[in-house]
């Protein structure tokens, strides 16, 4: 963190989370937006800060800064269950339902046809479930997202690029075995299990499924810096990236990639090329 400029993309990055605590409204709001903006600046900072030492890869950076912006976001939810005596995703899902009457009403009042209105609102009601049945796997996968562009979209304003990291941009992005290890019981249990255990292996689902998104996103990338295609192209891939369900898509991508290794055939199949074309 050498320049005083670097605090700004740490404290634009926390915003989400900040406004999404903000919907409980009233002291606790305010309270808990602030809480927020300690949690994921100053946790992720010190992650920086002490991560970026020589030699380290820049996912292993990420998931630093990831894993502590978790801590402190599950502080964040602890601290406000201990506090209010209920579930903070059952207290988020009542605001959300006092909003919803407004927010189709200004989609009919914008023009929307009657089957969009219906399909949004089943859309707000799945979101509604989930916001009130998987909170924590919803903070800790916007923590992963979070670490993730700390390092790789505001790593420059941070210094990161005068530290002596592992050479290797987004593209390189790799979730470690662990993960792939987890995912597959956990989407078993989930699928198979019932109660308290379903929920809690979907908790761990969430987070797990942003990682792989990433590395559905950085095969993505990969693929578009080997084609040399420019910024007109490559804005609309990105948009479209995050429509659902094309978010699920890039998700199974990278859960593939950790067997298949989509980029490193890539590679070899260009190493092989020009070897070829060397011995003619």
């Amino acid at each position: 963190m050498r320049s005083p400029a670097a605090a700004f993309p740490l404290a634009a990055a926390v915003l989400p989370f900040a406004t999404a605590f903000g919907l409980l409204g009233g002291g606790t709001g305010a309270i808990l937006a602030a809480t927020c903006a300690l949690a994921f600046v100053a946790l992720p900072a010190l992650g920086l800060v002490a991560g970026a030492t020589p030699g380290r890869r820049r996912e292993e950076l990420a998931w630093l800064s990831a894993a502590l912006a978790g801590i402190g976001g599950l502080g964040v939810l602890l601290a406000l269950t201990l506090a209010e005596g209920a579930d903070p995703g059952a207290l988020l899902a009542l605001r959300l339902d006092a909003l919803r009457p407004e927010l189709i009403e200004f989609y009919r009042s914008a023009g929307w046809a009657e089957e969009t209105l219906a399909a949004t609102g089943a859309a707000f009601d799945r979101m509604r479930e989930l916001v009130a049945w998987q909170l924590p796997g919803l903070v800790l996968a916007g923590c992963v997202i979070h670490g993730a562009l700390l390092v790789y979209a505001f790593g420059r304003r941070a210094g990161l690029d005068e530290a002596s990291l592992h050479p290797g941009s987004f593209a390189t992005f790799r979730t470690p075995l662990a993960v792939a290890a987890v995912f597959v019981p956990a989407g078993a249990l989930a699928a198979l299990g019932g109660g308290i255990a379903a929920r809690a292996a979907v908790t761990v689902l969430i987070p797990l499924g942003a990682l792989f998104f990433l590395r559905g996103m950085a095969i993505i990338r990969a693929l578009l810096d080997r084609g040399r295609v420019g910024l007109l192209i490559r804005a609309p891939v990105y948009v479209l990236a995050v429509q659902m369900p094309i978010p699920v898509l890039v998700a199974i991508g990278g859960l593939l990639d950790e067997f298949l290794d989509f980029r490193g055939r890539l590679s070899r199949k260009d190493e092989s090329g020009g070897g070829s074309g060397r011995r003619e």
